[in-house]
């Protein structure tokens, strides 16, 4: 069990204490459902925690995730400056105005970017959106599949309706923990929602439904409000 807890904060008991080793985990939703938050407070716990992590980012420039983690309280310098945490911005190639289509096997080649505990990859799918078919992404999942299969942890995020639907149900099925982002509106303001669709190997009791909030300076806040 890799650990991700904060003081003050809820949100390690909400996913079992922890991921489990091994684990690939897929979080999917629409865009601006909490996906990226979700993914920067898991990465700071197992920061705090010691446990060394590769993020590649999809939207964000190295300076701009300085400045979105500063903004919820998780303060990620000096992990940069030590190389606890490799941060591969990926924007400023997928943003060039000539296309790009070999992502997928870039990603697979680049076995550097793997060799930390955890690594994250936000968003997969604007990352191989592109390029993929059936045969790309059963090549992709049985790379990941190995990398977890010593022990790490893989998590990406997908957003929903970027891929094909054929190529997204072989993600989930893939998946070892599946987690689906929404916003609902409750008692006239939208909340976010995280729901636990999926989750093998489990080591202790997780909450399937959690609403959550983002606060500056405080990060990814529990709420206590259930949400029919």
């Amino acid at each position: 069990m890799l650990e991700i807890q904060l003081s003050g904060d809820e949100f390690h008991k909400k996913v079992g204490g922890g991921i489990p080793t091994g684990s690939l985990v897929m979080i999917k939703g629409e865009n601006s459902s909490g996906k990226s938050v979700i993914c920067q407070r898991i990465a700071y716990g197992l920061l705090n925690s010691r446990t060394p992590v590769t993020f590649i980012s999809t939207q964000l420039t190295t300076v701009d995730f300085i400045n979105q983690m500063n903004s919820l309280g998780y303060r990620v310098s000096q992990h940069l400056i030590n190389g606890l945490i490799l941060f591969i911005p990926v924007y400023p190639l997928i943003s060039e105005p000539k296309s790009r289509d070999d992502f997928v096997d870039k990603l697979m080649k680049a076995q550097s970017l793997f060799e930390h505990d955890a690594i994250f990859i936000d968003s997969l799918s604007s990352l191989i959106k592109q390029e993929i078919n059936e045969e790309k992404a059963v090549d992709l999942l049985a790379f990941m599949k190995r990398i977890t299969g010593t022990g790490k942890v893989v998590i990406f995020t997908v957003n929903s309706g970027e891929l094909p639907r054929e190529i997204e149900k072989e993600l989930e099925f893939a998946a070892t923990i599946l987690i689906e982002t929404k916003v609902k509106e409750f008692g006239g303001d939208l909340k976010n929602i995280m729901i636990i669709k999926k989750y093998n190997r489990a080591q202790g009791n997780y909450q399937k439904i959690t609403t959550f909030r983002v606060e500056p300076k405080i990060g990814l806040v529990v709420e206590i409000a259930a949400v029919s």
